[in-house]
């Protein structure tokens, strides 16, 4: 929380040291653009290890590569406004399962296991540029949207008797999200830029659906879903090519 609250103050700041340009200003046809893009990098949970509560499990969400696109309208000076995907395939989240003493003389010792996500944001973002520093573009990002995340299925078993008795079953969720984020941008050539951008992105509600086995039916059954709100950085370089009017 304190690391949003720096990084909202350093944008707050940054628009407040330049200003938009006023709505009286004439917006000439050479300054509105579109522009296509894409990137690629890794994105970082801010929180990796949690606790579930209710089965004392330990869970450790490790970082994943990134690759992204965008396409995007210049409507004002200084502003834009762009689609965004952003395709995170590799998410490995490994878990530790207490042990358990099932019977006087039946223990199962802790387990160990993991399985993978897959994430794909889709962002409505709007963009500041501020003002140019020897031929370099800082600017901020904020968006909003959705995130198709997808948990893979995976077991774990009894070694003694060779048996399962631990499940996660694949979930799909749609989760709202939204991110903030500081970039830079490079002309290398008329109409083509180079980007360098950090993005705190957020998505609400992963689910994480699991069963145990029930000893005495020797039957799976559901327990209380896993549901995690989770943050990541996101650091990218891409680059973005404008399609003049």
């Amino acid at each position: 929380m304190i690391k949003l609250q720096k990084i909202l103050s350093t944008i707050c700041l940054c628009c407040t040291l330049c200003p938009i340009p006023s709505l009286a200003e004439e917006v000439s046809v050479d300054q509105r653009f579109f522009y296509i893009g894409a990137e690629g990098g890794i994105v970082d949970p801010v929180v990796k290890k949690f606790r579930h509560p209710n089965s004392g499990s330990s869970l450790t969400l490790k970082k994943s590569a990134m690759y992204g696109a965008k396409i995007g309208y210049s409507f004002y000076p200084q502003m834009a406004i762009e689609l965004s995907l952003s395709h995170q395939p590799k998410y490995r989240l490994n878990y530790v399962l207490p042990q358990q003493n099932i019977a006087p003389n039946f223990v199962i010792p802790q387990t160990l296991g993991s399985t993978k996500i897959v994430s794909n944001v889709y962002m409505v973002n709007l963009i500041y540029d501020l003002a140019q520093v020897k031929g370099i573009v800082p600017f901020v990002l904020l968006g909003a949207g959705m995130a198709q995340v997808k948990v893979m299925s995976t077991s774990s078993k009894i070694d003694s008797i060779n048996a399962e008795y631990f499940k996660i079953r694949t979930t799909r969720s749609n989760c709202f999200s939204w991110q903030i984020g500081l970039g830079v941008s490079k002309d290398l050539f008329p109409d083509f830029s180079v980007d360098l951008v950090a993005k705190l992105q957020v998505i609400n509600g992963v689910k994480i659906k699991y069963d145990t086995l029930n000893m005495t039916t020797q039957q799976f059954t559901a327990a209380p879903t896993i549901k995690k709100t989770i943050g990541v950085g996101e650091f990218g370089i891409g680059f973005t090519y404008r399609l003049p009017i």
